[in-house]
């Protein structure tokens, strides 16, 4: 994920280190990576890969993965989380083994997929937290759905980009800066191993042979959808125009690093959302959860608590 920047690229810190972390016994080492996630046919059709862990008996908590991200991302976090909780991780369409059509990825389509599957499973109520993107997505299921959100967790994300007031106001700058152009310029099939993907994945705190499985995840998506996610999101990334619809109790989770969104992006994020909680890991960058899943699960427990 590029360098503590990029929309949420979670990664793995080990299979053995997070199953002794999480009191939980690891895959067999001939498993396959991913051999935990399985799919879910949705009411609109779309297809959903998913990974869950903890008892079913348990409170429900969704979380929701970044921009070319997946459920295979956040597998040390939610072993960790699945302790106190019934756990899903989910592949927003797009991504991972969800569907990848080439329209729609507005913050709503992806909030309106994680709706249709609690009612697969006929859940009524969940925890529901979510990674830069994630965040983003989070944010709007509690606006629209908030009788179905216990606590909401948004962790390293931001509360959009205004809405341009008039013409004359120019463009925002590239959500990634120079590697926009890199998105915009992929094509297919997208080599894991070049260099713009291990720009993209680097992310020093990581064990790179999990960094290796994660850029084969990402170069399984479709340039074009690259693409799509990321200019299709704009039609809908101002979230102040949603914010005040948020009822439940609701915990900001920033990195005092985070080279993606700044401290004012961050304070811009606590205006609109006064009756959070502010939590900031002042060492930890953009990727929270991959740098150190313990630190972001011992913050979530403590304001689930």
């Amino acid at each position: 994920m590029l360098r503590a920047v990029g929309m949420g690229r979670s990664i793995a810190i080990g299979v053995l280190w997070l199953a002794i972390a999480a009191g939980a016994a690891p895959p067999p080492a001939s498993a396959a990576w991913g051999a935990e996630r399985k799919t879910v046919e949705l009411a609109n059709g779309m297809r959903m890969g998913y990974v869950e862990f903890g008892d079913p008996r348990k409170p429900v908590l969704v979380f929701l993965h970044g921009y070319t991200n997946s459920s295979l991302g956040y597998l040390p976090l939610g072993r960790l989380l699945a302790r106190d909780y019934r756990v899903f991780l989910l592949d927003q369409r797009g991504h991972g083994e969800s569907s990848k059509p080439a329209c729609c990825y507005t913050r709503l389509d992806f909030a309106y997929d994680a709706k249709l599957f609690l009612d697969h499973f006929g859940i009524k109520r969940a925890h529901v937290a979510g990674h830069s993107l994630g965040g983003m997505v989070a944010q709007t299921f509690a606006a629209f759905w908030p009788e179905r959100v216990d606590r909401l967790m948004i962790i390293g994300s931001t509360i959009g980009r205004r809405s341009r007031p008039s013409p004359d106001v120019p463009l925002p700058p590239p959500t990634f800066g120079p590697l926009d152009a890199e998105i915009r310029a992929l094509k297919d099939p997208i080599d894991p191993d070049s260099a713009f993907m291990k720009e993209w994945w680097n992310v020093p705190r990581v064990d790179s042979q999990i960094q290796y499985h994660m850029r084969r995840e990402s170069a399984r998506i479709p340039a074009d959808i690259w693409r799509a996610m990321l200019d299709q999101g704009e039609v809908s990334r101002d979230l102040r125009t949603t914010a005040p619809r948020i009822t439940a109790p609701t915990l900001l989770l920033f990195g005092g690093k985070d080279a993606l969104f700044s401290a004012e992006d961050n304070q811009d994020m606590v205006r609109w959302l006064p009756h959070a909680e502010v939590v900031t890991l002042a060492d930890l960058g953009h990727s929270l959860p991959e740098e150190d899943p313990q630190a972001v699960a011992d913050a979530l427990l403590k304001f689930l608590r």
